[in-house]
């Protein structure tokens, strides 16, 4: 019930603009779908699931939105979004590759749990279209080939032990990537106690 009052209480408030209104309310419903489809699966999970959650109709849905698959490719855009910002962050205050490494890590985690919660985006990948999923696979795999590249950063100074950076990184995120399927924002762990449980197992993963 808590969840669902802050939905309704993002949904439902007012802002200064039509053009930040509608950014909101777009955001609110992506959320939520992300959290829908999450827990009960894309091919599941209707709109009138997502209306019904936000307290609206199904018609004003589509205000905001074209259909479903709108909705799944924005969830997975706004995830790359958050993890360029991370990488930002990690690079402007880490020194060494193992430093960049674990600050990307928690960044990358306590965003996706903050912002949009157990994030669909992260197991729904092939529940995409062709068109939409060419665009998410490069932008996904510059993303992995940035990480390898901060791992052999860390090997080359020292801060990180010699590995394989590529089976590292699918280490990495095959544990977020399934953490999906088991986040709660109303659990015991809050996402930025749970990011930061998972910088140190990976800290102690590639520490020397």
């Amino acid at each position: 019930m808590a969840r669902r009052d802050r939905q309704l209480a993002t949904w439902n408030e007012t802002v200064q603009t039509r053009d930040q209104q509608f950014t909101l309310k777009r955001t609110a419903l992506l959320k939520e779908a992300a959290r829908a489809f999450s827990s009960q699966g894309y091919h599941a999970t209707s709109l009138d699931d997502v209306a019904k959650t936000l307290g609206v109709t199904k018609p004003a849905l589509y205000y905001y939105i074209k259909n479903k698959q709108e909705i799944l490719f924005e969830c997975h855009m706004l995830s790359q979004d958050l993890g360029e910002r991370a990488f930002e962050y990690a690079y402007k205050n880490g020194k060494t590759g193992r430093e960049i490494l674990l600050l990307f890590a928690k960044q990358f985690i306590e965003s996706h749990n903050s912002e949009i919660g157990a994030c669909a985006v992260l197991v729904e990948f092939q529940a995409l279209d062709p068109a939409n999923r060419k665009i998410v696979a490069a932008r996904r795999d510059k993303a992995q080939l940035q990480l390898q590249m901060i791992i052999e950063k860390g090997m080359a100074d020292g801060s990180i032990r010699r590995l394989d950076p590529k089976l590292t990184v699918f280490f990495f995120m095959g544990a977020v990537n399934w953490m999906a399927r088991w986040f709660d924002q109303d659990g015991p762990k809050s996402g930025a106690e749970i990011a930061q449980v998972f910088a140190d197992l990976l800290d102690h993963a590639v520490s020397t």
